[in-house]
């Protein structure tokens, strides 16, 4: 008989270090929880000076030591994110099931890039595609994807299929091989990974036709069939019209079903980036501002965007069977024979850890409702925001069902400068982190929106108040 381990190995620490380690680590994460959301002062971005990586790596240090070296470090190191009012890029904070879900697929570790290597893991992804494909309206039999890093995957991903729906001689034989010069289009309030998408894969961004957006921000569907026609007249292949839900700067949401229509009659993949604007496909009252969203061959939905979970938590969901395979397929010597089934053939990516854990968690206990709930919370929160502004002399300068709020000031300068100097102050006094974005237009305007679970109407009503004292200072 094999007698005890006499000695843990150096990389594991003893028991007793590790006991240690569990315990102080959800200390120090709770510690930081009831910080940014109990002290109504707490810092968004903290004042210290940026601590220094500097001797980290002169010589090994005590666990313990370090661990609160470093939670230390990120307490001063960077901006909170999780904070109730963050106002800021689609960043909400993630829900504690979700950071567990992520800490025990850490420590299990699970290969995904084969079923038979982690057969759970594998089913609960698919299975959490498929429900994420019936909330925008597919049948489960129909839908097909996989978890990605984030909204960048998932559009390069769905330009990929595209461009294999649309030449299936590319795979085999490459650019070279294309009977015409490929064509995409997106608005111009679209997000930059598709033109991105298009240079690596060889396309250059001039691939990529900007398409003129409205006077709300929403792609014109007839500058979009007149590109189309002007493009096809010479000599190009259209092969892939992107629609947007929700769009990074004022959460815009494109003209679904008549971009549809005219991407099936043009027969071109359509592409729905519904990467943060997908929560209105979880919000029963809001599914109606995506009608057409269900005619799309492939939509981006980031899960740490919309359903509190830690960043890099993306989805690519696609419509159309075997296309993926078609595009990320490789028969090699070391992995299964038949290995489409697998995650390995269906995604940019070949070792994959268990993202779908971070999802499966929280959803699992608070269910489809609770996040509806949660989402249409920040909504309403959104609407107070608008009705506040507007009674303090804001300007509301977008039109969106969604917690996106761009704004500037009817009665004074709206130059970008004065703007800055607003947003600075604010952050500057824990009012809240808002920014100031462009929009397609030209136009600068503030924007602050409700990301947060955590975010409640008093923090609203802080973001008012550091607003007007900001807009003073600066008259």
């Amino acid at each position: 008989m094999l007698g005890a381990r006499m000695a843990s190995p150096i990389l594991d620490h003893d028991r007793a270090t590790r006991d240690a380690l569990w315990r102080r680590a959800g200390e120090l994460i709770e510690a930081h929880i009831s910080r940014v959301c109990d002290d109504p002062d707490a810092p968004i971005v903290p004042e210290r000076h940026l601590p220094s990586a500097h001797g980290l790596l002169d010589a090994p240090t005590e666990p313990l030591a370090l661990l609160e070296r470093v939670a230390a470090a990120l307490e001063s190191g960077i901006v909170h994110v999780d904070h109730p009012r963050y106002f800021g890029l689609f960043n909400p904070a993630p829900a504690p099931l979700a950071v567990l879900g992520d800490v025990l697929a850490s420590a299990f570790n699970p290969q995904l890039a084969t079923r038979g290597h982690a057969p759970w893991p594998v089913s609960v992804e698919e299975s959490l595609l498929r429900a994420l494909g019936a909330r925008f309206g597919w049948a489960p039999e129909s839908t097909f994807g996989a978890f990605a890093s984030g909204g960048a995957e998932a559009n390069a991903t769905a330009l990929h299929c595209a461009l294999v729906a649309a030449f299936p001689e590319l795979g085999e034989a490459g650019l070279r091989s294309l009977r015409g010069e490929p064509r995409a289009y997106i608005s111009a309030e679209g997000h930059a990974t598709i033109a991105r998408a298009a240079r690596l894969a060889g396309l250059g961004a001039s691939a990529v036709r900007v398409i003129p957006a409205d006077a709300r921000q929403r792609m014109k569907t007839e500058a979009l069939r007149d590109a189309l026609a002007r493009d096809r007249a010479a000599g190009a292949v259209p092969f892939l019209v992107v629609a947007t839900a929700g769009t990074t700067a004022s959460g815009a949401i494109d003209p679904i079903a008549e971009i549809a229509a005219v991407a099936e009659r043009e027969r071109c993949w359509l592409h729905v980036d519904a990467a943060w604007g997908g929560l209105a496909a979880l919000v029963p009252e809001l599914r109606p501002v995506l009608d057409g969203v269900a005619r799309a061959d492939s939509i981006t939905f980031d899960a740490h965007k919309v359903m509190s979970a830690p960043m890099g938590t993306g989805t690519i969901l696609v419509r159309r069977p075997g296309v993926l395979e078609r595009v990320f397929a490789d028969p090699t010597g070391y992995m299964p024979r038949d290995g489409s089934s697998d995650p390995y053939a269906r995604s940019m990516q070949w070792s994959r850890r268990f993202l779908g854990l971070r999802v499966l968690l929280p959803l699992a206990a608070i269910g489809w409702d609770g996040y509806a709930a949660s989402l249409l919370r920040q909504v309403r929160l959104a609407d107070r925001l608008r009705e506040r502004l507007r009674e303090d002399g804001w300007k509301i300068v977008n039109d969106t069902p969604l917690p996106i709020v761009c704004f500037v000031d009817s009665r004074g300068d709206g130059s970008r400068r004065v703007l800055d100097a607003i947003a600075r102050a604010v952050i500057a006094s824990a009012g809240g982190w808002i920014s100031v974005p462009r929009l397609a237009s030209g136009e600068s305007v503030l924007r602050a929106c409700v990301n947060s679970h955590r975010t409640e109407e008093r923090d609203i009503d802080q973001l008012v108040a550091a607003l007007d004292v900001a807009r003073e200072a600066t008259r």
